[in-house]
């Protein structure tokens, strides 16, 4: 089925009919479609025929969506590797970056159109939260910021904003409780991200498919960081602030080892587990295994 939802993003994109964004697009690597699995888990095309092209439509919009605000990111971070290839602005320059994703944002509205208005107006909101989510990431890059709630409602904008919009936009589809699949989305959004911010200090470029230890050096304030800065006694916080502005390879090694002093990464990978459980009990009486699969997955992946 996802195979399907990918031949629907292909054809959107050659009915442009615009070799040059045919072209960039055949360059991005795959993901691993995270989203389209949500929808799918929640109102499965097998199940329910009438609304199989509906159910890819939505599907193949969240992936367009999510591939444009990649793009964006990509460009203000200054990052050359995304998932083990070349960046589209590594590829193509910055320029030619920001206007794919401006036409994969501005196709996948007006597929986006020609759904109910209630889901319509829901993923179009929370698209605007996703992007001023990366305006505040970009603004407190400047500087360290030690306060839990700002970096949460960062990961609720950023990343939890579009998973809640394909939970709940495929429940309202299902005829379900959409506020139940919502508050799933939420939760579990909040916990991804929470894991991959702990996989960029655990593990190695190579299984990353990019850089690791890329926060620190981007300067972005997350979850280990912010734990760490609270549990270091006040002499040696100064230290910490003058290791996370320089970000060297020393300053690297210092912040591993405080990370293990202290007990960082295991803190942390509890935190994601509370909002993963979070997620599973929004739906507990939802009989849907494969969400809680899903949710499970999140914990145990590496990449």
């Amino acid at each position: 089925m996802l195979e399907k939802v990918k031949n629907r993003c292909d054809k959107w994109i050659a009915q442009l009919q615009n070799p040059h964004i045919s072209t960039m697009y055949n360059a991005i690597a795959s993901g691993k479609m995270l989203r389209s699995k949500l929808i799918l888990a929640i109102i499965p095309p097998e199940s329910n025929p009438h609304k199989h092209d509906q159910i890819i439509d939505l599907c193949a919009i969240i992936e367009l969506i999510q591939c444009a605000s990649l793009l964006h990111d990509d460009v203000i971070d200054d990052a050359l590797v995304r998932r083990g290839n070349e960046s589209i602005n590594a590829s193509f320059g910055n320029k030619n970056a920001i206007m794919l994703g401006d036409v994969l944002y501005s196709s996948a509205y007006a597929k986006l159109c020609e759904f109910d208005k209630q889901i319509a107006q829901y993923i179009a909101q929370c698209v605007s939260d996703l992007s001023i989510g990366e305006v505040n990431d970009v603004f407190y890059a400047h500087s360290f910021q030690s306060d839990l709630e700002i970096y949460y409602q960062i990961l609720e904008q950023k990343t939890a904003a579009l998973i809640k919009a394909c939970t709940k936009s495929a429940a309202i589809l299902a005829n379900l409780n959409h506020a139940q699949y919502e508050e799933y989305g939420k939760n579990l959004g909040i916990g991804f991200q929470i894991i991959d911010d702990i996989l960029d200090i655990t593990q190695d470029s190579q299984t990353l498919g990019k850089p690791n230890m890329n926060d620190l050096r981007e300067g972005k304030s997350t979850l280990a960081f912010i734990l760490l800065y609270h549990k270091l006694p006040l002499n040696q916080r100064q230290t910490f602030l003058d290791a996370f502005k320089r970000a060297d390879s020393s300053d690297i090694e210092w912040f591993r080892f405080q990370f293990k002093t202290h007990n960082i990464i295991h803190e942390s990978k509890q935190i994601a587990k509370d909002f993963i459980n979070k997620a599973i009990k929004a739906i507990e009486n939802e009989n849907n295994p494969r969400l809680i699969e899903v949710a499970h997955s999140m914990i145990q992946r590496s990449f």
